[in-house]
């Protein structure tokens, strides 16, 4: 389930070569370093790659990035298990001479993969609390679709697409893709649903792997779809409620100029969509996610 990640630790005892502020590469904790240099070429960080990771070391701290999940598989289109998130993690903990429990967790993705045409997922995806998608693109084709919100972004995209064209990897299978990013950690932490992440440890808290994965599902929830409709069954009034809907730029005018029109002609706009939306296809794509979900979770 996790995927992209940002650590921090703060150095108690640097590197000797970072504190004689080395201009060439060296080892330390069973990696290469290289120099970042300036342009009078003066070090001002270092840094190492270790399968998909990027880590830095700048001042005294150390900040591992980029995807937990192709670290420990290769890839993020097979399934990534609570126990092998444990083992990544002890397999990074080997790598480095402190213990990666300990570290700060500053960002956080979460996703998953299911076998579906993206194309038939994303054609439902409206908006998500007012913002309009913004295309992905690959070879300039769109391929995915990414809501860009405040605390945190939400995104789904064919995977099958993005690994071919990306890496090089047909796949025989057509894959979709749905991520959570977490723009920052502390967002996780306030309020009433508060999960408590802030170390390395609080991630593999079995109990709050559940609370981030119901995190998940609940952001695929939220995103507002297209209803499946059959318009022999509804007035000409309910039609133009439903026409009203799909303009986003005059619902938020409305919205802002008119917020109690807004607040009722949205309560009559779900209700109709609660009487007549054919969610067949949505509990589909539901289950599949939520089935991958729980595999994560009890294996």
């Amino acid at each position: 389930m996790y995927d992209t990640i940002k650590l921090v630790q703060k150095l108690e005892n640097l590197p000797l070569k970072v504190v004689e502020e080395s201009k060439v590469s060296f080892e330390w904790g069973n990696l290469l370093w290289k120099p970042k240099l300036d342009k009078l070429g003066c070090p001002v960080s270092y840094y190492s790659e270790i399968e998909n990771l990027y880590l830095t070391i700048k001042g005294d701290e150390l900040a591992i990035n980029n995807s937990l999940h192709k670290f420990y598989l290769g890839n993020n289109y097979d399934s990534f298990s609570y126990t092998q998130v444990v083992k990544a993690f002890e397999k990074l903990d080997n790598l480095l001479p402190f213990s990666i429990y300990n570290a700060k967790v500053k960002k956080i993705a979460m996703g998953t993969v299911i076998n579906q045409d993206a194309n038939e997922v994303l054609d439902t995806w409206m908006n998500k609390l007012s913002k309009e998608p913004i295309k992905m693109l690959s070879k300039n084709k769109s391929y995915g679709l990414k809501y860009y919100l405040t605390d945190y972004n939400v995104k789904g995209y064919n995977k099958t697409t993005e690994v071919k064209d990306h890496n090089r990897i047909p796949l025989d299978r057509q894959l979709f893709r749905f991520e959570v990013e977490v723009k920052k950690v502390s967002n996780l932490n306030n309020g009433k649903n508060a999960i408590g992440i802030y170390t390395v440890q609080d991630l593999l808290d079995p109990t709050k792997y559940q609370k981030l994965a119901n995190y998940l599902t609940d952001k695929y929830n939220k995103i507002s779809k297209k209803p499946s409709i059959n318009l022999n069954e509804t007035t000409v009034k309910e039609k133009r409620l439903i026409a009203l809907f799909k303009d986003m730029e005059i619902i938020k005018s409305i919205k802002k100029q008119h917020s109690e029109s807004y607040k009722k002609d949205r309560k009559k706009y779900n209700s109709l969509m609660g009487r007549i939306n054919n969610e067949s296809f949505q509990n589909t794509i539901f289950t599949k996610l939520n089935n991958q979900i729980q595999y994560s979770i009890n294996n």
